[in-house]
């Protein structure tokens, strides 16, 4: 009996020491401190944001202290003529600027759809001071020529013997070519007919103001099937606001520009003659009989176009513009910073992410390479076709672009961000940009002559912002983006 008792406190034994080193085992194990969860406060999404910057100027300066009207809101003009707008919503915006003493002008802006965030668009509007009155007798015995007497236009070329003395460089790009004036024949105005007003004692005061139109419209969106395509545009070589708007002749009078490029005329198919329709506010073609009028070139070497009342007229030539897909520019960074909060559970806050944002557009190649494009396609050095042609190019380009060359910086805050515990943060910015190409058709030295242009757009910003969390027990992580 007493080995089968000694047997059995044995077995106790052993079974007592095997359950307590399990129980130290597992008591172990619960004791080993696990990591804390790393902090986590929520970053919120960007502000939307879209900007339209743009420029006042007259003979080629910026105007300060104007207002201009942006949609429901009023802004004033720096000391630069420039301003700015922000807004958070798609759809249209009117622009207008009115200036006494100065004729008005008016465009508007598109903010698509599918804009991207954060995405710019420019826009310019050149100011004309209004031409004075000229008294024309309605019974006088010869022809009368008006011309353009606005303080604005004094350094305009008048005659074609004034033209290509600017140097490409020099160029002023929101300025008429050249004036625009009229010849109005004996006993061409009558004043039966007429509204009321206009006539006053057997004599009316007429002007000619040359200015140039304010864009049609800017838009941010370039449809994808219109990208890489040709597409026919006609600008103005010179308009004019001739006053009293109505007043109507017994026969068709002639508008006259003289040739903005000595020696080197248009086809005749690329000419025509547009009017501003004062009840849509658009440019539209001028006809008679159905048929669109014709603009002539005459052996004094103006071109001239016949209208039969007044409005603002404007001669113009057809150029085809190429708009090339949008970039985002890997060289160009506007802003880049990173954050290594991997090893800590704590959130760090308030990091402010910037970046230089770049609007507006300038020439590929500079104003050098437009002048060489000149000499290769017409195989000539002399100096005033060179000048001329350069003159011509960069206002077709600014009507195109919609504002003047040049790159503007401004300091932009994307966002102020949070990285969470045990996580790395890296942000990136990089310009976006699109190319315009210009391409016009001339006749020189009898021979037909291409030549092509281009402009590099910046459109906004491509932003690049990555978030990566770590398991602080386990290698890897997972990330996140905005």
């Amino acid at each position: 009996m007493k080995s089968v008792k000694w047997f059995y406190v044995g077995a106790m034994a052993i079974a007592l020491g095997v359950l307590s080193f399990a129980t130290v085992a597992c008591h172990d194990d619960d004791d080993d401190p696990k990591p804390a969860e790393g902090e986590v406060i929520e970053t919120p999404k960007p502000i939307v944001e879209y900007y339209i910057m743009g420029t006042v100027t007259s003979k080629g300066a910026g105007m300060s202290g104007v207002t201009v009207k942006v949609g429901s809101k009023n802004c004033t003009t720096d000391s630069n003529g420039k301003f700015s707008v922000t807004e958070s919503a798609t759809g249209i915006y009117e622009i207008a600027v009115t200036h006494t003493g100065y004729l008005s002008q008016k465009t508007s802006v598109t903010i698509a759809d599918n804009t991207e965030n954060r995405s710019v668009i420019t826009v310019a509007l050149a100011l004309t001071g209004e031409s004075p009155k000229e008294e024309v007798k309605l019974d006088a015995q010869e022809a009368t020529v008006v011309e353009d007497k606005s303080t604005s236009n004094t350094e305009i070329p008048a005659t074609s013997e004034d033209l290509g003395q600017v140097t490409p460089d020099k160029v002023v790009e929101d300025v008429p070519l050249a004036k625009v004036s009229i010849e109005i024949p004996a006993g061409a105005i009558e004043a039966e007919g007429q509204n009321t007003g206009i006539v006053e004692n057997n004599k009316v005061d007429i002007s000619v103001t040359t200015f140039v139109p304010a864009p049609e419209k800017v838009t941010t969106e370039v449809k994808p099937a219109e990208e890489g395509k040709a597409v026919e545009k006609s600008i103005p070589l010179a308009a004019a606001h001739f006053e009293p708007t109505g007043l109507k002749f017994k026969e068709a009078v002639n508008i006259s520009i003289p040739n903005p490029i000595p020696g080197i005329t248009f086809p005749k198919s690329s000419m025509q003659l547009t009017y501003l329709n004062p009840q849509s506010g658009q440019w539209e073609v001028e006809k008679d009989g159905g048929q669109n009028v014709a603009v002539t070139l005459n052996e004094s070497g103006s071109y001239t176009a016949p209208v039969k009342h007044f409005s603002a007229y404007a001669i113009e030539n057809k150029v085809s513009s190429t708009i090339s897909k949008e970039e985002i520019q890997k060289s160009e960074v506007l802003g880049q910073t990173s954050h290594d909060n991997s090893e800590n559970a704590k959130a760090v806050t308030g990091i402010v992410l910037k970046y230089s944002e770049k609007a507006g557009w300038d020439y590929v190649g500079g104003v050098e390479g437009m002048v060489t494009a000149i000499k290769n396609a017409l195989g000539t050095s002399d100096q005033t076709t060179i000048n001329a042609m350069a003159a011509y190019l960069r206002t077709r380009m600014y009507s195109l672009m919609g504002s003047t060359s040049g790159i503007t910086t401004t300091e932009r805050i994307y966002n102020t961000v949070n990285v969470n515990g045990y996580t790395t943060m890296d942000y990136a910015c990089y310009a976006k940009t699109r190319t315009t190409t210009l391409t016009t058709t001339v006749i020189y030295n009898g021979q037909t002559k291409t030549i092509s242009i281009s402009a590099k757009r910046y459109t906004g910003a491509d932003q690049q912002y990555k978030t990566v969390t770590y398991n602080p027990t386990h290698s890897g992580g997972k990330g996140g983006s905005m």
